[in-house]
Formats: C-alpha cells, sequence, structure tokens
C-alpha cells in the first residue's frame, strides 16, 4: 500500500492509514483518542487510524471509525495483520508507542518495502550505529519517512530545531539541557539543605520516578536523549561514546530497590557539600546532557549554574534546552535559542507523536498532487 499509487482523486491517493504498536499503554491509548476525537471532527482528512495493537490483542478500526472487538493473540503484530487493517489505498504508517527493542528491529525492513515510521521509542536513534544508518539509507532510496521528535523532549520541538537550523544553514555548536523530567523534579525541588534521599522517596512515592529510581537516576536514559541529539547535529556518536556521571553511588548498584531506598541516605551527606558548595557561589544543581559539537563530545553531569541561567528558574519537571550555534549565541552576538515545556507525559508524548503523523500527511500530499 504504497502512497500515490491510486486513481481514486487525491485525498485517496495522499491518505495515511495509521497502525499504532502499544496501542493500549499510556502514550499510545492517548494517541488513539487524539486520533479518532480530531478526525471525528472532519470527513477530509488525509489520516486515518485503521488499527492498534499490543503483545496480546489487535483491534481494528474501519473507515467510518467503528472500533471492532479486539482479537487475541499472542507475540508482536505481524505486517501481514498491519497490511489487513488498511482498504488499500493510500500509504502505511507504523505508528511505535512502546519501548520494545523487538519492534525497533523492524524499522528498516517497513522503511525498505516504503512504509512510514513515526516514533518515540529511543532505541534505534540511539542504538547501533551500523542499523542506525540502514534506517537513515532507506527513507533516502525508497521513500519511506521516519519520523523520531518525541524521542527527546516528547512534544518540545527539539529534533525539528535542529534540522531546521542545519538545513538554513546554520552550525550547531552546543546543545545543552534537562532532558529529564524526574531530574528536573528531583533538582527542582530539593533545597539542598533537606536530605536529598528524601526528596527521591516522595518522587518515587509519587510516581515520578522508575519503580526503581536508579533508572532516573544512573543517567542511563538522558545519555540516550544526548545521543539523538548530537546525531542530529551531525555527530555519529554511541550511547558508550557519552561521559556519564551517574546519581547511583557504585555499592548501591546491584543491590535491590529495596535495599538501595534504605541506604541512599549514605549519599546525603556528599550531596549536601556539592548544594553548599555551588550556593556559595550563587550557583544552583542541575542535571544537564551536553553535546559540544565543537569539541566532538558528549556527557551527561551533575553541574552548577548561576541562580540567574534560565536552568535555575525551571519549576516542576518541566525540561529546558539550549541551542547554541553561529547564529544564536556568543558566536552570532545573540542570546542562545531556548525551548523550554514538559517533556513527559503521555498526552504531551502523544501530542508529539501526532505532531509528527500530521506532518508526514502534508508531505505525502504534496508529493501527491
Amino acid at each position: 500500500a504504497r502512497a500515490c499509487s491510486d486513481t481514486r482523486g487525491t485525498l485517496s491517493k495522499s491518505m495515511v492509514n495509521v497502525f499504532v504498536l502499544g496501542g493500549t499503554g499510556l502514550v499510545g491509548s492517548a494517541l488513539v483518542r487524539q486520533l479518532r476525537a480530531a478526525l471525528s471532527s472532519t470527513s477530509t482528512s488525509a489520516i486515518r487510524l485503521c488499527g492498534f495493537a499490543n503483545s496480546r490483542t489487535l483491534t481494528r478500526v474501519n473507515a467510518h471509525d467503528d472500533v471492532q472487538q479486539p482479537l487475541t493473540r499472542a507475540g508482536e503484530v505481524s505486517d501481514e495483520e498491519i497490511a489487513s487493517c488498511v482498504d488499500g489505498s493510500g500509504a502505511v504508517c507504523v505508528v511505535d508507542c512502546t519501548s520494545s527493542q523487538d519492534v525497533s528491529a523492524r524499522y528498516a525492513p517497513w522503511l525498505e518495502q516504503s512504509w512510514h515510521v513515526v516514533t518515540c521509542n529511543k532505541k534505534v536513534n540511539s542504538g547501533d550505529i551500523a542499523y542506525y544508518k540502514r534506517c537513515v539509507d532507506a527513507t533516502q532510496s525508497t521513500g519511506g519517512k521516519w519520523f523520531v521528535e518525541a524521542t527527546i523532549g516528547a512534544g518540545l520541538p527539539i529534533v525539528s530545531t535542529l534540522r531546521t537550523l542545519r538545513a538554513t544553514g546554520d552550525s550547531v555548536e552546543i546543545v545543552q539541557g534537562i532532558f529529564s523530567g524526574t531530574m528536573s523534579f528531583l533538582f527542582n525541588t530539593w533545597d539542598g539543605k533537606s536530605a536529598f534521599s528524601e526528596i527521591v522517596k516522595l518522587a518515587k512515592d509519587a510516581g515520578y520516578t522508575e519503580p526503581d529510581p536508579r533508572e532516573d537516576l544512573n543517567g542511563l536514559d538522558v545519555a540516550r536523549k544526548v545521543v539523538i541529539a548530537a546525531r542530529e547535529c551531525g555527530m555519529m556518536i554511541s550511547l558508550s561514546d557519552v561521559d556519564v556521571e551517574s546519581m547511583v553511588p557504585s555499592d548501591l548498584e546491584l543491590c535491590s530497590t529495596d535495599e538501595f531506598m534504605k541506604r541512599f541516605h549514605e549519599n546525603d551527606e556528599s550531596m549536601a557539600q556539592r548544594a553548599r558548595a555551588a550556593a556559595e557561589t550563587g550557583a544552583v544543581l542541575r542535571f544537564v546532557g551536553c553535546v559540544d559539537v565543537a569539541n566532538n563530545k558528549a556527557s551527561v553531569s551533575l553541574a552548577t549554574f548561576p541562580n540567574t541561567h534560565p536552568f535555575a528558574t525551571l519549576s516542576g519537571a518541566d525540561n529546558i534546552f539550549e541551542i547554541r550555534s553561529a547564529r544564536y549565541g556568543p558566536t552570532g552576538s545573540s542570546t542562545p535559542l531556548i525551548i523550554r515545556g514538559p517533556g513527559a507525559g503521555a498526552e504531551v508524548t502523544a501530542a508529539g507523536v501526532y505532531g509528527d503523523i500530521v506532518q508526514l500527511a502534508k508531505e505525502i500530499s504534496t508529493r501527491c498532487i
């Protein structure tokens, strides 16, 4: 089912048939709701939700947006099952709202058969470089398009901004930011005087962290986003190239979650010392990722920023990104480009994914005129 192969008019030629994997999860179900709500308000949309699935069920949605009874099944949905949900005209867009390695391993074959992929799954564009390049090459040779906006800042326009800067001849020098909503919340909430371990416990109990907070504190999720940003800036680096400062003491890396939570207070004095040292210079601590394009370096660290810096004035669990380039920042006798807002959450992540679907539909519509 390739775009522009139908002869029944422009709308059928440019129709984007959307199939959502992980469609019953937090992000996937939010996306399905957003799609159905928007599509029910117009009869001329070039986007159609044709189905969604998880590892246990597949649900077809017909051309009248009637959701059929879920079919019980086992394992990942097959290409044949996805194709069976398409009405035979228009393009196929597979949306990955999972965090599955198995699903992301199918991007290249999908793109190579001229299907389109929209994703918030970070596995491929922060993973193996050879496979990443295979996906990129497929988009250049087959017409399949791959959209990844939601892999860094959920609904925040980070990827598209970097691509626009480079496409218009700008040279990105540094991208740094608070990439993690969880780590943003921890350091925006902590006053540097109370026990840091208590803030982590409060955040865990409130659901702001992963069930095992070490998955946030070790910096690896931020490092994956740093790799994605670096590659969008032209740096072909891997996760192993990122210098990561973990907030997890080495002797607590392998113990159970319960033991970690009981013993993490042993790190409180060390954290308090760093907070005091920062405060004495009129600064605060923030957990940041940095892509230094000029020096071909990438890092994740707990760094200090003056109280007047935009990173210091952040609140809640917002993300913030600072982009310096030949046009934005000291080189261009300007201020850096700042992008700030919620960088996590089902609704905003789904909105970022939906935005990519809309962009895909626009590009296909233009190609079909």
